[in-house]
């Protein structure tokens, strides 16, 4: 199995408060193993990065793989490989910069093609890829999009043209494929300010959260209940087993983006 979850918030310190009000619906049960876990994340405007080896499924626990990290963004990814072995340079997320990227699904002919695809990047690009998988060919791709559009240099980007770019990646993935089926994937990617997901026959739901209700981590007094009332955020899941009430399910073919006052759109991909 594969999971992937991405989160942006108001309030860097509640962070991990969030993440255990819906543990319950991140929790992994099945007996299978994985084939690592990275958590990506931002501190003082550069994105950090902490992977995991392989396991068990059943130990993942979500609250203890954000303890201690205190931000605003993060980006969490359960890898079960279709491609490349246990490696920390294949374990998601992938960073280039300020930029942090996630995919869940297979994506077969980007590896067939990887020399044509590696030919049309600038060097920089080309040679930025260490591991093994078609999801960091993806990311680079991804990247290329941005590169030819003049962006790549930018510190920040509104969400608007982040769409654009991850739609445009996303069709340039499909492309790829259309000799074959059209792939079933889902991404995550962000900068640490704005976030855009797209989910193509892998199911994505979103979670908007406006206050926390209970919060064993934290001492209970009128002051800890005020600042947690005032928490919101947004969480996107990609490949959840058993979302529940609190997540809502976006048709196939969605785009959604999370901009930085925290608005969520879904559009059509």
């Amino acid at each position: 199995m594969c999971r992937m979850l991405g989160a942006i918030c108001n309030d860097e310190d509640l962070l991990s408060c969030a993440i255990e009000e819906v543990k319950d619906s991140l929790r992994c049960e099945d007996g299978e193993t994985h084939d690592g876990i990275g958590v990506g994340f931002y501190s003082q405007d550069d994105a950090l990065l902490t992977k995991k080896p392989s396991a068990k499924v059943a130990e993942i626990d979500f609250v203890s793989l954000v303890e201690g990290i205190v931000s605003n963004v993060l980006m969490v990814h359960i890898r079960k490989a279709t491609v490349g072995v246990w490696k920390d340079i294949n374990t998601h997320p992938f960073r280039f910069r300020k930029w942090l990227f996630a995919h869940v699904g297979h994506l077969p002919q980007l590896e067939k093609n990887k020399e044509a695809l590696l030919a049309d990047m600038p060097p920089f690009l080309a040679r930025d890829i260490k591991g093994d998988t078609d999801s960091e060919l993806a990311f680079h791709v991804f990247l290329n999009v941005i590169f030819k559009h003049g962006k790549i240099n930018d510190l920040s980007m509104e969400v608007g043209l982040l769409d654009e770019y991850l739609r445009e990646t996303v069709a340039i993935i499909n492309q790829q494929h259309e000799e074959a089926k059209r792939p079933e994937l889902a991404i995550l990617v962000t900068n640490g300010e704005v976030m855009s997901a797209a989910s193509q026959g892998i199911a994505m739901h979103y979670s908007l959260r406006e206050g926390i209700l209970e919060c064993p981590r934290c001492e209970k007094s009128d002051q800890q209940k005020h600042i947690h009332g005032r928490f919101k955020g947004v969480m996107v899941g990609a490949a959840m087993s058993n979302p529940g009430h609190q997540w809502r399910e976006v048709a196939d073919g969605s785009l959604l983006h999370i901009s930085k006052d925290l608005e969520l759109k879904v559009q059509q991909l």
